[in-house]
């Protein structure tokens, strides 16, 4: 029953992640809400069952993304698989080591997508980069606590 309570999540923060209030947009940037989810089952769920919905979130993600070839899908895998081994070796009970941990995950996630779209040819300025990387991320982060929140409240 979890497992279709998570497939449901996933359904509901991707349609919010692709009609974004406009009001809410800052900069034109908007959070990363399936990779939040990801991370935070990786904190309430056993490994196995964060890591295949992180990959599919990822997928969920890339189908509606077309330039980005599945790279979301093998981030938020690998995030999630690093997370999983940090989180063994770190406390990460304390609200801020897990905002720290969103925040840089999410900046890395940023540089790889910005990156694969710049090999594609497209020319990007780089200071719309470095403002969708920065006011991205800190805004995925920021945002981060309420999605924690949801994603304990359907793992218990």
């Amino acid at each position: 029953m979890k497992k279709l309570f998570f497939l449901l999540s996933i359904v509901a923060l991707a349609t919010l992640e692709l009609n974004w209030p406009p009001a809410l947009k800052f900069f034109y940037c908007q959070p990363d809400l399936l990779l939040i989810f990801s991370l935070a089952l990786v904190f309430y769920q056993d490994f196995k069952t964060a890591l295949f919905f992180a990959v599919l979130s990822g997928l969920i993600k890339d189908v509606f993304i077309p330039q980005t070839l599945a790279l979301n899908a093998i981030c938020f895998g690998v995030f999630s698989y690093a997370l999983y081994r940090l989180r063994r070796q770190i406390s990460t009970d304390e609200p801020y080591v897990r905002w720290g941990i969103v925040f840089l995950v999410t900046l890395l996630t940023n540089i790889i997508l910005g990156l694969q779209i710049l090999a594609t040819g497209v020319i990007i300025s780089p200071v719309i980069f470095l403002r969708n990387l920065i006011i991205t991320s800190v805004y995925t982060m920021l945002l981060s606590p309420l999605v924690f929140k949801f994603t304990k409240k359907i793992s218990a």
